[in-house]
């Protein structure tokens, strides 16, 4: 039999990617030798760093792993909105994979963003994304940059707008034509316990928080926001392998961007996540990874919401770990001499023996 083929190509408002992967803002997009060495890897396009009027460097530390394996970061430094210019026009010259240009709105008035990516999509960025922590400032600043560029204006969503419906009918009609979402999660602090003090060199010990940590977040966000427009949206917030991809296409992105997973573990992780893609899709009867974008959504109307089903083991899977032992809240798992027995008149269906199994030996019906 031949090799099963996958395509992984989408469209991000007019913008071809070879795979749904995107280096999203930060510092591995944030310089020319960065981002040529990020487009050896098996990514469809670069988000540069978020560009600031002027050049800014952080205070150490600006960026440490969590106890939880994700990362915290109080990281503003970048090279500057005029050296950007530079940069843009050197690598447009010969960048694989398409390229586009992040304005850190937040530093700067709406109409100096209009400014500056009226004049970075004449540089050739393939698009331009904009980001503020002040939502009214965002929408004032596509209103004003949409009718200046003629590449695809993307904006980026911080987490937790209260009015989540109502900013995004008024992204669409200022011209938006794609969101991201979503940003880091902060203020938030660590602390090394040895010394007292916070892992971030900032003046306050605040950083920012990102990677695996926010996943759920990220999902749900993706979710509400996909069901309330119609324009493709970017996944950003937790991607850290191909079940994360594969989940935040489910709930509705059209690309998923990665920034903490390859600081952590190296640009190589754009290449395992592609080929883990592929072979998921193919082992799944599946040609094209478009087919699954919003299958979430389609799924959840389907299904039977009820608090009847209760758990079920299959013995021939059971090892015997009693992780279900340990953890039932309602003492309904019992491990005796012939195996795991569920107690099914204390159990209440809660999911959680299901969830953390090893062996997927249990079940809810």
């Amino acid at each position: 039999m031949g090799e099963r083929r996958v395509n992984l190509k989408v469209d991000l408002a007019g913008i071809e990617l070879r795979t749904p992967l995107l280096l999203t803002e930060g510092p591995l997009s944030g310089n020319v030798a960065s981002i040529r060495r990020a487009a050896e890897h098996r990514l469809g396009a670069i988000i540069t760093k978020g560009q600031r009027p002027e050049p800014a460097v952080s205070l150490t530390p600006y960026i440490a792993q969590t106890r939880e394996r994700s990362l915290i970061n109080a990281d503003w430094s970048d090279m500057g909105y005029a050296a950007w210019l530079q940069a843009i026009r050197t690598l447009k010259a010969d960048l694989p994979v398409p390229l586009i240009a992040s304005v850190a709105k937040n530093y700067v008035s709406p109409q100096v963003a209009a400014d500056q990516a009226e004049a970075l999509s004449e540089a050739g960025v393939d698009g331009i994304t904009l980001c503020d922590y002040n939502v009214p400032a965002l929408i004032e600043a596509v209103r004003l940059t949409r009718p200046r560029v003629k590449c695809p204006l993307i904006a980026k969503l911080i987490p937790f707008i209260p009015n989540l419906e109502e900013v995004l009918n008024d992204l669409v009609a200022a011209g938006i034509d794609g969101i991201a979402a979503m940003d880091s999660v902060g203020p938030v602090m660590e602390i090394d316990i040895e010394t007292g003090l916070s892992t971030m060199g900032s003046p306050d010990g605040e950083g920012y928080l990102s990677g695996r940590a926010i996943r759920p977040i990220t999902v749900r966000y993706i979710y509400e926001i996909s069901r309330h427009v119609d324009v493709p949206v970017i996944a950003v917030g937790g991607v850290t392998d191909y079940a994360s991809a594969i989940e935040m296409m489910m709930v509705g992105a059209t690309a998923v961007g990665m920034c903490t997973a390859p600081l952590l573990h190296g640009l190589n992780v754009f290449d395992e996540v592609a080929d883990g893609m592929e072979r998921w899709l193919a082992d799944h009867g599946i040609a094209d990874v478009n087919e699954i974008r919003g299958l979430t959504h389609r799924r959840q109307a389907q299904r039977l919401i009820t608090s009847d089903k209760r758990a079920v083991v299959a013995l021939e899977r059971c090892t015997r770990c009693d992780r279900c032992v340990q953890s039932c809240f309602k003492a309904a798992p019992e491990m005796t001499d012939d195996g795991l027995v569920i107690h099914i008149e204390r159990c209440v269906g809660c999911g959680l023996c299901v969830s953390i199994c090893p062996a997927d030996a249990l079940c809810l019906d």
